[in-house]
């Protein structure tokens, strides 16, 4: 009896290996979706860092012009001052001229720091993102998709368009992942149930059934605290069920 338990046993698992072998392919080619994702948004960035650095060359060559300027007016003032011959008027007008070279000195000093802040803080969230998404080649739990997998898992890419995005933005679409799930209504087991989420901003877009905000960023403080794609969707399988079964 043990025997014949354990040859049907082995004769489950064979019958496994096709659909766990579909898996690996969709883990796959999901890390390399969202590895080519992010290089893209990196490449984008460098772009934007590049224009940036140029508009920094182009202010600090205004500011040594204006600095040229300050210095020939302070030149002319002393000439001026020299021969006694200048008009009360023609002193008071390079006096605010000299003000005025002077503020816009301080602006484009202010501006050059700011620009450097912005850069700063755009790599660091590129890197933050990129260390995240390269971490879930060795984080994914290969037993826990299997588990998924038989209870009717489906992974989707798509695009969605950002209607937030202003004028002049690099993109005005976003990469996306949609999790599809079967065998989650008690009552329908062919109904399904689904959310997108944004792997490069990390963020959960929408959900069907539709779920709480409350309910998304619990998930990606549990996506983001355990580094592990894994119980994302688990988390958000039981809420979606949840939701199915208690709307009826």
């Amino acid at each position: 009896m043990a025997e014949s338990q354990v040859r049907a046993n082995i004769e489950a698992l064979q019958a496994l290996k096709p659909q766990m072998q579909d898996l690996k392919q969709v883990v796959n080619s999901y890390i390399s979706f969202v590895q080519d994702a992010i290089l893209k948004r990196r490449t984008d960035y460098q772009s934007r860092l590049s224009q940036l650095k140029s508009h920094e060359v182009q202010l600090k060559a205004e500011i040594e012009m204006n600095k040229k300027m300050r210095e020939q007016l302070l030149e002319e003032l002393s000439s001026e001052m020299r021969n006694r011959d200048q008009s009360s008027v023609k002193l008071e007008e390079m006096k605010i001229q000299e003000e005025n070279i002077k503020k816009q000195k301080d602006e484009f000093s202010k501006q050059l720091e700011e620009i450097e802040s912005q850069i700063s803080s755009k790599i660091r969230q590129i890197n933050e993102q990129r260390d995240i998404m390269k971490n879930q080649t060795t984080l994914v739990n290969d037993k826990l998709y299997q588990f998924e997998q038989l209870l009717g898992l489906r992974i989707e890419h798509s695009n969605m368009v950002d209607d937030s995005m202003v004028e002049g933005d690099l993109e005005n679409e976003i990469d996306t992942i949609i999790f599809v799930f079967k065998n989650i209504d008690p009552k329908d087991f062919s109904r399904e149930a689904s959310f997108t989420f944004d792997p490069v901003n990390v963020a959960i877009l929408i959900s069907d059934p539709p779920l709480p905000d409350a309910v998304f960023l619990e998930a990606i403080k549990l996506f983001l605290d355990t580094k592990e794609i894994a119980y994302l969707w688990k988390f958000l399988r039981t809420a979606l069920q949840t939701e199915l079964v208690s709307s009826k």
